[in-house]
């Protein structure tokens, strides 16, 4: 009879620890589901909350550009080319407050446009951040300047933003116009209609898809040997 008892309360034991480990690990599952649940809610939250920050951080950013006026000389740079560049790498901010702004934010290796276009290299490879070449000490604005009031020193800008587009303006003491040329064609006709331009990246890009198309075409086993020579046929003016 003892034998028997003692089987029973060994056997009542086990299944009293397998439910305590069930509860347990039902206790666990619930505490982990309800963490996740937790976690999930604050990131999509901070997420938002983000994104609504570096919206409108820029309209501060302006704000206290115009407030702190007066502290040192403003020197505004328009442009991000290579005159626009060699002046910021080099001007003296303990002097100046400096703010470039351009719509393009890097710097571009023009003599390297023609490497893009033949696909020797990548686009990536002609680029830099423009915020990585003029320091911390340097503020940037990616905008477009379309108007100078010399009387009251004012520059009207509009942001690049195409989904988000806003005007703003700032006062300065010292404008620096480093905005490049526009290229020109002699007024020879015909030009701007059948002639590809290489000055920007876009260009080098569309020049890259022509070559390309070019030769694709004349791969075709129907085309004869006339038709080859004049896709394959290119013709660059200028040599600079």
């Amino acid at each position: 009879m003892n034998g028997i008892r003692s089987i029973f309360t060994r056997n009542f034991n086990w299944c009293s620890r397998k439910s305590n480990n069930n509860s347990s690990f039902s206790g666990r599952l619930k505490r982990n589901v309800r963490n996740i649940i937790i976690v999930g809610i604050i990131g999509v939250g901070t997420y938002h909350g983000y994104r609504k920050y570096h919206r409108y951080q820029w309209i501060n950013a302006v704000n206290d550009l115009n407030e702190n006026l007066g502290r040192k000389p403003r020197l505004i740079v328009l442009g991000t080319g290579w005159g626009s560049v060699s002046l910021l790498k080099h001007i003296d901010t303990s002097k100046y407050e400096v703010i470039c702004i351009s719509p393009r934010n890097y710097f571009l290796m023009t003599p390297l446009l023609p490497s893009v276009s033949v696909g020797t290299i990548e686009t990536r490879t002609v680029i830099e951040s423009i915020r990585s070449l003029i320091g911390p000490h340097i503020q940037f604005l990616e905008a477009n300047c379309f108007n100078v009031d010399i009387n009251s020193k004012t520059i009207s800008c509009k942001t690049n933003n195409e989904s988000n587009q806003s005007t703003f303006n700032l006062n300065y003491d010292i404008l620096i116009v480093g905005i490049g040329s526009e290229n020109n064609t002699f007024n020879t006709p015909g030009v701007e209609q059948y002639a590809h331009f290489l000055k920007e990246i876009p260009d080098a890009r569309r020049i890259r898809a022509k070559i390309s198309d070019a030769f694709e075409f004349a791969m075709i086993p129907t085309q004869t040997i006339e038709e080859k020579k004049r896709l394959l046929q290119f013709i660059i003016v200028g040599g600079g």
